[in-house]
Parts: structure tokens; sequence; C-alpha cells
């Protein structure tokens, strides 16, 4: 299939980019006249309308990960973070039969150093679906990278789709931008969820069908919590020992997490010494887990259609809403990911393009 583009795509458009690694009021710059992207064989040009700032876009704003980065060939300023993408398809390029310029999509970029905060964005188009008709664009720029991200360790840890009825899931940290869309989506998928949050989120994640809310403020959840078959750290690593003592033992049960030092490894020591480290520890305690007929992972976020797929068609359905704590207009970039680094949002921190 040939290229098509709408003849109205400028060639310069406004970016959120960073020069140099640092504090958010440091190093933003909104630029209006980055170079609009041109998409390449199997993939498609996006006018963004909203797009979410993640964890991991403020921690990669300090730096982290960027060995990993440098060695995959995605690093290098001028760098335009995020990965959340919703809007317009308005390019295709070489061999893109999946989507057409119009389409109205919502997904999640790959690593990139042009990234979604930024008028348009290039993406692969299999990382791409429709948007569901209910959303509006700023929601479907809520789900997609958190959900991506908690569903790899779901799997990790041994749940399936089609097996998660009855089973009992702990999700650390559910009134969080990762926390409030996997709580929504076990529970869609009929999972008894137990889940930890501080006293502002416990009304929300009880609203959000959550079976039991732990206030880590007053409660220990290891206290309160046992026979669980899957554990799942989306917050704090410090946490692991607890989790993994919920668990029932036996085959089935598993626990993994979306925080863990390898990257962290890797940036310290470099990749030979820091991923060799980071290998023995995670071969380590797979072993152990493995002694009790248990799964143990560590994940990074990565796409997958059939998951994507999955998260859209429970959002059309009304199984799964984005709960957004605050939007913020392109031009307070800075000041949205001063607000997440503060680490007490409930639920997502949209960036709006429009």
């Amino acid at each position: 299939m040939t290229s098509s583009t709408t003849p109205t795509t400028p060639s310069h458009m406004q970016a959120a980019r960073i020069s140099r690694f640092g504090a958010a009021r440091d190093v933003f710059e909104v630029a209006h006249d980055a170079p609009v992207p041109t998409p390449g064989k199997g993939e498609v040009l996006v006018r963004q309308h909203a797009t979410s700032v993640n964890p991991i876009d403020c921690r990669r704003r300090g730096g982290y990960g960027q060995k990993l980065m440098k060695l995959r060939g995605l690093s290098g300023f001028p760098l335009t973070l995020g990965n959340d993408v919703a809007g317009d398809v308005v390019a295709t390029g070489p061999e893109v039969t999946t989507l057409k310029v119009g389409d109205a999509v919502f997904g999640a970029q790959r690593p990139s150093p042009q990234g979604t905060t930024a008028e348009y964005c290039v993406v692969n188009a299999d990382d791409l679906v429709a948007k569901p008709a209910g959303l509006s664009y700023r929601e479907a720029a809520a789900l997609p990278y958190a959900f991506l991200s908690a569903w790899a360790a779901l799997k990790a840890a041994g749940l399936r789709a089609d097996e998660a009825a009855g089973k009992r899931v702990f999700l650390q940290g559910g009134s969080g931008g990762t926390g409030v869309v996997t709580v929504q989506i076990c529970k869609a998928l009929g999972a008894y969820v137990a889940t930890t949050a501080g006293p502002a989120g416990i009304d929300l994640c009880k609203g959000l069908g959550a079976d039991e809310v732990i206030n880590y403020r007053t409660q220990d959840f290891a206290d309160e919590l046992r026979d669980f078959d899957f554990a799942i750290c989306l917050a704090d690593q410090a946490e692991e020992r607890k989790m993994l003592s919920i668990l029932r033992r036996g085959p089935g049960a598993g626990y993994a997490t979306i925080v863990h030092p390898l990257m962290p490894l890797v940036d310290e020591k470099g990749l030979l010494v820091g991923g060799v480290q980071a290998a023995a520890t995670l071969i380590g305690r797979r072993l152990r887990q493995a002694l009790r007929r248990r799964r143990y992972g560590w994940t990074l976020f990565g796409p997958d259609r059939a998951a994507l797929e999955l998260l859209a068609r429970l959002a059309a359905e009304g199984k799964v809403r984005a709960v957004i704590d605050q939007t913020y207009p392109l031009a307070d970039i800075a000041a949205a990911h001063e607000y997440v680094e503060r680490g007490r949002s409930k639920g997502k921190v949209v960036v709006d393009i429009t």
C-alpha cells in the first residue's frame, strides 16, 4: 500500500523538548518550529489531541535509563518525552493496511527520541487501535501506557485474561495513574481485587470496584491479606517481601513488578557490570520463588496489540473509564511533570495539545 497524507499537514509543529537532563523548570522548552516527523514503513503520523505524563517521563527527563536508550539508538537531544497517543491519523507510511487518514486512534508509542508530547508524532500502526467513540481524546490519552505497563506485569505473574475470573489479585498502589486502570481491568475480567491507597484514594478505589482497600497509613496489608494468586508491585519495590508473603504457594501463583533495579544498575555501573548484577539478582529471586512453585518477574512497558484491543473493548463497554486528576496545556508541561513527581495524583495527569 502506498503512503498517503492530508494536504494540510504542516512542516513544523509545537513540541515540548529538553536539550539536557535536569529539573523540569530548568530543561523544558516548548518549541514552535520543531520539524514534523515523516512516517516510515508500517508507521502513521498522528495529529495529537492529548497525551499524558507518566512517572517514567519524569525519570527519563532526569537521565534515567540513558545508557540503555543509547545502546538502542534512542538517545540524543533535543528529546521529546511521552508515550501515550490520542489523536487522528493524518498520514500513513508504506505498507500500512490497518489504518487510514482520518481514523481516530489511541495507543502507546514505543520508546523514541521523538515522543508524544507534541502536536504530531510517528507511531507504528500495529501499536494503535480505533479510539472508542465514548472516550474523549483526553480520556483516551490517560489509559494505554499505564495499562500496557501493568498488563506486562500481570502476564509475567501468570494471569491470563480468559482465566482471570475468581482469581485473587493484589495491586500495590491502586489510586495512582497505573493502579486506577489496573483495578478496573482486573475487575472487568472477574478477579477479586485488593489494593492499597492513602486516605484520599480509598473511596476512589472502592468506586472503581476494588473488593478490599487497605489504608497504607494505618494498616499493614501483610497483616490483613492471605492466599492471593497474584501480587503486582506498581509503586514501591521496598515492599516486595510483604507482597510475596501474601501469596499462596503452588502452581499458578506469581509476583511481578514494574519497579525494579535493572535500569538504575545499568545507569550506575554500566551495561556489562550493571547488566550482569541485575541478571544475577533476577535469577536468584526467580529460583527462590520457583522452590515455592511460584512465578516471579521484572517487566517493562512493551507493545501488545491484543492487550490494547482488550482495553479498547472494555472501555467501549463502559467497564473501564479514565480517571484524570489534572489536565495541563502543552505550554505548562513543566508544571505537569512537577505535579506527577510529587506523587500525590489520584489517577492520571493529562496534557492537552489541541
